[in-house]
């Protein structure tokens, strides 16, 4: 299931537990601005797809994931006038397409993470232009499964 604000799969809150505690919210991403965006990037972030033992269908998800995300970054981007972010979002795109929805082995997670870096980003570009701090992943790492980066040192 996916959380009803985000959109995100991160039931697990800090702590291992599987519902909030008395005063916590029960989605990280609750009023924080470009929830979706963010929600979305970092359930990729930390997804499967990036792990030693990830599977075929595991990156046609992470394929599927970040096309639905770079389309609703380019719905955000339909209002505001950041010419580096349409950028950035262009070279996401390209990535995308260039990793192919059914391929797999070192080039497509090359090109599946480059996609995701630079839809990153167009996020910070968005936040920056609201006078925000940029997203940082690692702030709701705990309400994911996942306690780092995955094989990050080994690209």
């Amino acid at each position: 299931m996916n959380c009803p604000v985000c959109g995100a799969e991160h039931f697990s809150v800090p702590g291992g537990g599987k519902a909030a505690p008395a005063g916590e919210r029960l989605c990280p991403y609750q009023g924080v601005p470009y929830t979706g965006l963010r929600a979305g990037h970092d359930q990729i972030y930390f997804g499967r797809w990036r792990r030693i033992d990830a599977s075929t269908i595991d990156l046609r998800r992470a394929y599927h994931q970040l096309e639905r995300l770079l389309n609703g970054i380019a719905v955000a981007l339909e209002t505001e006038d950041i010419p580096a972010a349409r950028s950035d979002l262009g070279k996401a795109v390209e990535a995308l397409h260039t990793a192919g929805p059914g391929e797999d082995g070192p080039e497509a997670l090359r090109y599946l993470d480059h996609a995701l870096s630079y839809a990153h980003r167009v996020i910070g570009d968005l936040l920056h232009e609201k006078g925000l701090p940029p997203h940082s992943p690692a702030d709701f790492a705990g309400w994911y499964d996942a306690g780092e980066v995955p094989f990050r040192e080994d690209w």
